[in-house]
């Protein structure tokens, strides 16, 4: 059996075929070469007006902030923006929504002693009957008021109730002017003040037969009418 020949020697004989197999160069020994894949060849970045622009992907869209300083350059206008839609009812004025009035209410001695009965029984605060009470009576008030006028009340000086709070009340805005109009032309009380005592007036009256109400409803077998 012939002995084996050096592998090794034989391919360092043959220059070429030792290339091939990545052991030296083509034009004899040498290191074994790397392998890798050949450098892609840049692309030169092109112009438009004079204004560089850099191949899309490049700095996560360079082109458009470009484009868009050439636009100023010239002189073109922005991007028109779309403007937010309003519906019609957040673009109303407030004066066609009523006119917003606190007005204070409260209950003399005797009706706060009946209240307290009728909020126990009902299981809720004495204010809560008396709010309301006073917004309940808002409508009738006012149309009231519209066809007759506002009466014109005295209340005593430093007359305290029992349980003081207060109502919103809105009104429309024609009757709002016409209650200034004749009761504060020059509009230095304000409305709240003007109606207070009218308004408090009615509420004492509507109170009564609310508390008048609530007493035959607490008897034994009384019944709503």
């Amino acid at each position: 059996m012939a002995p084996r020949k050096d592998q090794m020697r034989i391919i360092r004989q043959d220059a070429g075929f030792s290339a091939k197999l990545g052991f030296g160069a083509a034009g004899g020994e040498g290191p074994v070469a790397e392998m890798s894949a050949p450098p892609s060849p840049k692309v030169p970045p092109a112009t438009i007006d004079g204004a560089e622009v850099m191949p899309q992907g490049d700095d996560g869209g360079r082109p458009g902030r470009i484009r868009e300083e050439a636009r100023k350059e010239e002189g073109e206008p922005p991007a028109a923006v779309t403007p937010p839609i309003h519906s019609a009812a957040s673009v109303q004025p407030p004066a066609a929504r009523g006119q917003v009035v606190y007005v204070a209410v409260s209950l003399t001695p005797r009706q706060a002693a009946r209240a307290e009965v009728w909020a126990a029984a009902a299981r809720c605060p004495a204010r809560f009957l008396i709010r309301r009470v006073a917004q309940a009576l808002r409508d009738q008030v006012f149309d009231d008021w519209a066809r007759d006028g506002m009466p014109e009340i005295t209340e005593p000086r430093g007359l305290r109730g029992k349980y003081p709070t207060s109502v919103t009340l809105t009104l429309r805005p024609q009757f709002a002017a016409d209650l200034a109009a004749r009761h504060d032309p020059l509009g230095l009380m304000g409305l709240a003040r003007v109606m207070g005592p009218a308004y408090r007036a009615r509420f004492h009256e509507a109170f009564d037969v609310a508390l008048e109400k609530a007493e035959r409803q607490m008897k034994p077998g009384g019944k709503a009418e």
